[in-house]
């Protein structure tokens, strides 16, 4: 095993490897996902010149070009950004220390500790799922709803 995997598993052990790889699979699914948009997409759309925009996104995204800001606040970006927070509690419950109770928090915040937190917590996928949804009903350049991916997602999860 490699010095980043037993670094990985020495935060998240005793989890099963298996469930391991899957998380740490989503982790990177996120960070190139939300990096693309934020670091590319966004940047290019802005940038785009007005004649390229009129011709061909003016459709998408309406009369005035958007700005940064308003890509994020948009319900993609918004319901991206909550799945990203949902996860994060789940994942940084998941860690041994927060899982075993080894992090000694003031009350009331000790009922952040434990197996229970770590239980409760991953029940935010309910909400993520559902935020998936919403998040890919709203995608941009894709006006026929089985074109959208997510609905490929979900099957794909079930």
């Amino acid at each position: 095993m490699s010095l980043s995997l037993s670094l990985i598993y020495f935060y998240f052990s005793p989890l099963p490897l298996p469930v391991l790889t899957i998380s740490v699979a989503i982790v990177i699914g996120v960070i190139l996902h939300a990096g693309n948009h934020l670091a590319c997409d966004f940047p290019r759309l802005i940038n785009e010149s007005n004649d390229t925009y009129d011709h061909y996104l003016k459709d998408d995204f309406g009369s005035h070009k958007p700005n940064y800001i308003n890509l994020v606040r948009g319900i993609e970006g918004v319901t991206g950004i909550l799945m990203v927070i949902c996860m994060t509690i789940a994942f940084t419950l998941a860690t041994r220390w927060f899982r075993w109770s080894l992090i000694k928090l003031p009350k009331p915040l000790d009922r952040l500790t434990g197996f229970n937190a770590f239980w409760y917590s991953h029940h935010l996928f309910v909400v993520v799922y559902i935020l998936l949804i919403i998040h890919g009903m709203y995608l941009y350049m894709v006006h026929i709803w089985y074109l959208k991916t997510v609905y490929l997602d979900i099957l794909s999860f079930s």
